[in-house]
């Protein structure tokens, strides 16, 4: 299946786009910090190699650290030409991009990060029509899709057992949050961006996110206890939607160079995070900091809870308003079958980023058209 992403331009700007693209600079914006191992080590050196690339007529203007919008302004700032393209993450915006969240509400199943982090952009691209049409409803287009590493709890006071994570206030959204309520704790919803100083202030005790984590949101200010079992992951993060008239303006020519680029982005994204998280955990035992096991009674309950979520993940999508959920639910999880065996050999060292992105680019972005 071959998806013609150029289909979604009216007929005007579609003629318009075939002629040569004048130099344009285009806007980018994000809630992180130019500093964070995503923007740091993938986006930005995709900016450079697009703008090479495309000898200067594609070049991105990036602001940072939520200067144009948060987590639930982005989408809209995006679809109101605010910004000509940005992050976003879908559980801050479900009721725009119901479809686009079935996914992302299945945290606590994502235990292999390549796997999950492939096949969702593989479902997004070519096997989720109601995804690109909520994208195109508002106003753009999702190309590039993250999963983070596994979760794990990180904590500002010494936690190990069930036990004593009853009663912790733990930031956590969307079945995360459903989780930790599950297993004694108090669920808190504050965005990644809000998380350092919810912690600062003791309005959480613990954070459920990768362990990149204590560098990207300097949460190693506070942490001096994570439990290492991985508890899930958001699989969902676009790292790339563009405007629409932005992504018509652009040149069919330097479309598919974008295009091509971005298998690179991803795999260097996805191993500059597995690098990180090891400095994490690495700094935070320098400083004394525990890094444990939980007991019996904490991967019991949580493997109670997994073994129905396929089931919740599909209830949710109902609830959403997402037509044929079963359908929906079920075509993801062909995918991701796939993936698993796919990654199944991936190594994390530098032959097998190269592996991932070579299947990146044959399973997925050669099948797509500018």
């Amino acid at each position: 299946m071959k998806l013609a992403i150029g289909a979604l331009m009216s007929g005007a700007a579609a003629v318009a786009a075939m002629a040569p693209a004048q130099a344009e600079t285009y806007t980018y914006g994000s809630f992180l910090q130019p500093t964070a191992i995503t923007m740091r080590d993938g986006q930005i050196p995709f900016f450079e190699r697009v703008k090479e690339r495309t000898g200067g007529e594609v070049e991105f203007e990036s602001f940072w650290g939520g200067s144009m919008g948060g987590p639930k302004e982005l989408l809209g700032a995006i679809d109101d030409a605010v910004l000509d393209s940005g992050l976003i993450v879908d559980v801050y915006t479900k009721k725009a991009l119901p479809h686009s969240s079935v996914v992302s509400s299945a945290f606590i199943l994502a235990d292999d990060s390549l796997a999950w982090g492939a096949a969702v952009n593989e479902w997004h691209l070519l096997g989720c029509e109601g995804c690109m049409e909520e994208f195109a409803d508002n106003g753009q287009i999702g190309l590039a899709w993250y999963s983070t590493t596994p979760y794990v709890l990180q904590c500002t006071s010494p936690v190990s057992t069930l036990a004593d994570l009853k009663g912790k206030k733990v930031r956590s959204v969307s079945r995360l949050a459903d989780l930790m309520s599950a297993m004694g704790a108090v669920p808190v919803s504050v965005t990644v961006a809000e998380m350092y100083e919810a912690m600062q202030r003791g309005q959480v005790d613990c954070a459920l996110g990768s362990p990149n984590y204590l560098n990207t949101y300097n949460i190693k200010d506070f942490v001096t206890s994570i439990i290492e079992t991985p508890i899930g992951g958001y699989v969902s993060t676009l790292t790339l939607s563009i405007n629409l008239d932005a992504w018509d303006a652009m040149g069919e020519e330097n479309r598919q160079i974008i295009i091509d680029e971005i298998p690179q982005l991803l795999a260097d994204i996805k191993w500059a995070s597995f690098e990180d998280d090891a400095a994490g955990i690495a700094e935070t035992k320098e400083k004394g900091g525990q890094v444990v096991q939980p007991d019996q009674a904490f991967l019991d309950k949580l493997e109670e809870l997994r073994a129905t979520e396929w089931e919740a993940v599909t209830q949710q999508a109902k609830e959403d308003g997402v037509e044929n959920a079963e359908e929906v639910v079920a075509s993801f999880r062909a995918i991701l079958e796939k993936w698993q065996g796919i990654v199944s050999t991936i190594e994390h060292d530098e032959a097998g980023k190269k592996t991932f992105e070579e299947a990146l680019r044959r399973e997925i972005f050669s099948k797509v058209q500018p």
